[in-house]
């Protein structure tokens, strides 16, 4: 089952992720630039098949080559290891376009 990170557990896991993410209130949020509109929108498309495994959904937006991510477990009202899961997916995924 899905519980809710501790203070330390979040630290902790914030060291395993790129610095670009950050803590705002109780949500990890980045954004990720791309050279145009299209290696945004595949990236979008490449994470969202992980979200499905997960069962597991940002909220997120997308501005041409800007997409903008905000994780948190809504039905817990806090981050888990989901979220930190997710967004190490993400980084894997950004590095690799």
């Amino acid at each position: 089952m899905n519980k809710l990170l501790s203070k330390e557990e979040v630290n902790q896991e914030l060291k395993k992720i790129s610095s670009s993410w950050n803590i705002k209130s109780k949500f990890l949020e980045r954004q990720f630039m791309f050279k145009n509109f299209n290696d945004a929108f595949n990236f979008m498309k490449l994470v969202s098949v992980k979200c499905e495994d997960l069962n597991h959904h940002p909220k997120w937006t997308n501005v041409y080559n800007k997409v903008s991510v905000e994780l948190y477990t809504h039905d817990l009202d806090g981050l888990t290891k989901k979220d930190f899961e997710l967004c190490s997916f993400m980084d894997e995924t950004f590095e690799k376009k």
